[in-house]
């Protein structure tokens, strides 16, 4: 498994793709924000893998991009925002409760990405 890791680690096309995703961060962290947004107002179905695969790519952004919590507390602002405002015209809707669950799984990102900043506090 070892050699596995090393191999896909170590290919051309890997790093070829590291090195456009960290040239072009501020709009790959835009589209994920964006599809945040898209499955809160306009998919009406919920669905799991489009929730903890967008997680565990941020996740992976995080790490790749070393973005710090202020920024992911900055998207929990706007999620909490979106679903305020959403709350005042629609009152209890799919879209609300999406925009609910979206700032709760990025809220509990969110703080165990500061306790992994600082750890001693």
């Amino acid at each position: 498994m070892k050699k596995i890791l090393a191999k896909v680690s170590t290919s051309k096309k890997l790093k070829k793709i590291e090195s456009f995703l960290r040239e072009n961060k501020n709009t790959v962290l835009a589209l994920v924000t964006i599809s945040i947004f898209v499955d809160i107002f306009f998919v009406k179905v919920s669905s799991d893998i489009v929730i903890f695969g967008t997680l565990l790519l941020y996740g992976i952004f995080i790490k790749m991009f070393q973005i710090n919590s202020r920024r992911t507390f900055l998207l929990c602002l706007a999620l909490l925002a979106v679903m305020f405002i959403d709350f005042l015209f629609t009152g209890t809707s799919v879209s609300t409760e999406k925009a609910a669950v979206w700032l709760v799984l990025f809220m509990a990102l969110g703080i165990f990405q500061q306790w992994r900043e600082n750890p001693t506090r």
